[in-house]
């Protein structure tokens, strides 16, 4: 295998937040501490970014249909502005969706910005559970896909440091994240 068929892998924590004042505490000190915002992921139901991140991300469309890539659901509200600093940061995408919860949301860093590209649009019940059993261990998937069905909202941050790896386990251990867990995924372009 050559150097250009080589997979570029990425250290990913992802954390589940049942409080969304805990998850927003626990990004707006990853932002204070260097983590960027392109280091972030989200990944959550429709309904859960409307009832608990209403105040940062603002509806951008009716319909997760897409025919072509991931279709945008939700924008920064601050996205046009200078003042970003309490910002969670990208837009999130129509990923999927699940009986009880509607639509699922993905920002583009959830597991290496893999998952996105994996659905390339698809939108269909169990869609995120069963690509992410593609990227990650199948049971680590049914459990993710459990909790955003049960409303809660997962927190990605990819490491680029291995260094700092116990430092953002704590980060988010101490904001109340439960089930913080460490993944290694293959990262797709611009990750």
């Amino acid at each position: 295998m050559t150097d250009t068929d080589e997979k570029k892998t990425v250290r990913e924590a992802v954390a589940v937040f049942i409080d969304p004042q805990r998850l927003k505490a626990a990004i707006k000190e990853l932002l204070a501490t260097g983590i960027s915002r392109e280091r972030i992921g989200l990944l959550a139901s429709e309904h859960s970014v409307r009832e608990s991140l209403g105040d940062f991300y603002t509806h951008t469309n009716k319909s997760g249909d897409a025919d072509e890539g991931p279709v945008t659901a939700f924008v920064d509200k601050n996205s046009n502005s200078q003042q970003q600093q309490d910002s969670l940061g990208g837009s999130l995408f129509f990923a999927g969706t699940t009986g009880a919860m509607g639509a699922v949301v993905a920002s583009s860093a959830v597991f290496g910005g893999a998952l996105l590209a994996a659905l390339s649009g698809v939108v269909a019940v169990g869609a995120v559970g069963a690509m992410a059993g593609k990227i990650i261990q199948q049971s680590d998937a049914d459990y993710l896909q459990q909790q955003v069905d049960e409303g809660h909202i997962l927190l990605f941050v990819t490491i680029d440091d291995p260094q700092r790896e116990q430092e953002i386990i704590d980060l988010l251990n101490r904001h109340q994240g439960q089930d913080v867990k460490v993944h290694e995924v293959n990262a797709q372009n611009g990750s």
